[in-house]
């Protein structure tokens, strides 16, 4: 008998995922315009540029050391669930934990030399610098990604829409409180730690009732590895997946400041924010597909798989290709009501970063497919190739160009990494 989660398609089963997401992300693409246009009028150019680089130097060394142990509680827990492998199941879930804990500390001791160094750079005072320290630990122990993963793989996306709303609402409340109390730095960094650990509560409070016996203490940690063959090599390469991908965007703003200085970090940081704040929408159809790319696979099903990526690949270049004819009118107006006239002179590495983030979209159809088939090393090699490209036209083009350069090059590394990455989809569905 057809159980009714088998009834519906894969892709329109990770459609209603999707809107599940888009729940609790519509609330925060709307309120995040808001608390944006907050921090930028309220800071100003130059100190709006110190709270960017504080932000991105954390949120980087956060790239940079997470193992993103949502994808390994989704590619691994699978099979267990389906077996009904509850306690297998809750040993990967605390062996998961553990990599999100241990990832966290190594990120302190890499966070806190990293904002020494520009702390001398930059002259920060020392309060400054050990706020910014503060807000590096908080934004790192706030560890959700297994949470995350439980929901998804139980799929309870509409659980984590919920939680997921728990960040834009806090920020924006953080920002309006900062507004009021005089509008500084300290004040916006307080505000987002703490809509990271009231994030994190959500999240583990809404795993723990979905899986109450996978969770508290570190019993069988040491199995999961022998359990799940292939699970380090999994890790390592998601982890470094990700580090390529997210942190080399993140590291690049931090590039653009250490090159050009505060105030032009603050420019490229805010381009790049709202250009990403599509990519970010577009990802949650990632996150979507990702689950039913996992399972088709582990069911073996190719004509099913197939069918998912030529649909999802459609949506993708769909969107992508809207989202690159939409950005060059709609810039200007959208920089100018959220950010107001001083910082008109981000609109053209706008349309450059908004293209870019138009090519991204375009990807998402195509990158799970290569994770949730096993093909995560190739993955890898596509964003390490981009982020090489991305660096040195970076360095080659911005002492020449400035931050227009540093947009040419996120436009250039997108559209390698759209071309591989559809390259090796298709190449994997056809075999």
């Amino acid at each position: 008998m057809t159980s009714p989660l088998e009834a519906i398609s894969p892709f329109r089963r990770a459609l209603r995922n999707v809107g599940w997401l888009l729940t609790g992300k519509g609330v925060g693409a709307i309120l995040s315009i808001v608390y944006l246009a907050l921090a930028t009028r309220s800071l100003g150019v130059q100190t709006f540029g110190v709270f960017t680089l504080i932000l991105s130097t954390a949120q980087a060394v956060a790239a940079l050391v997470g193992f993103q142990t949502w994808q390994i509680v989704v590619r691994f827990g699978m099979a267990h669930r389906e077996r009904g492998s509850a306690a297998a199941l809750a040993r990967l879930i605390r062996f998961c934990l553990a990599l999100d804990i241990g990832g966290a500390l190594v990120g302190i001791i890499i966070a806190g030399v990293a904002l020494w160094l520009m702390q001398g750079h930059f002259g920060w005072s020392a309060g400054l610098a050990w706020q910014a320290f503060g807000f590096s630990v908080v934004l790192l122990l706030s560890v959700r990604s297994t949470a995350v993963g439980i929901l998804r793989l139980h799929d309870r996306f509409a659980i984590g829409a919920g939680a997921d709303a728990v960040t834009p609402i806090a920020r924006f409340v953080g920002a309006v409180i900062a507004v009021w109390q005089d509008a500084s730095v300290t004040g916006f960094l307080i505000a987002w730690a703490a809509a990271e650990v009231l994030t994190a509560t959500g999240y583990w409070i809404s795993a723990a009732r979905v899986a109450p016996h996978a969770i508290g203490g570190w019993r069988g940690v040491s199995e999961a590895p022998s359990e799940n063959p292939g699970i380090w090599h999994f890790a390592l390469v998601t982890n470094l997946n990700t580090t390529v991908n997210a942190a080399s965007r993140q590291f690049a703003v931090v590039l653009v400041g250490l090159l050009t200085g505060a105030a032009a970090a603050g420019n490229y940081r805010l381009a790049y924010q709202l250009s990403q704040s599509l990519v970010r929408l577009a990802d949650l159809f990632a996150r979507g597909v990702f689950p039913e790319v996992t399972r088709a696979h582990a069911s073996q099903r190719p004509e099913e798989l197939r069918k998912l990526v030529r649909q999802s690949a459609r949506l993708a270049l769909g969107v992508g290709l809207a989202t690159c004819l939409l950005v060059p009118p709609l810039g200007k107006p959208a920089l100018y009501l959220i950010a107001g006239e001083a910082y008109l002179g981000a609109f053209p590495v706008l349309v450059l970063l908004g293209l870019a983030a138009g090519l991204d979209i375009m990807a998402v159809g195509f990158e799970p497919v290569l994770l949730g088939t096993g093909h995560a090393a190739r993955a890898l090699r596509i964003r390490m190739f981009s982020a090489v490209v991305l660096f040195c036209l970076v360095l080659l083009l911005m002492p020449g160009f400035g931050i227009i350069g540093a947009g040419v090059a996120s436009l250039a590394a997108s559209a390698v990494a759209l071309i591989a990455l559809m390259r090796s989809a298709y190449a994997l569905t056809r075999a």
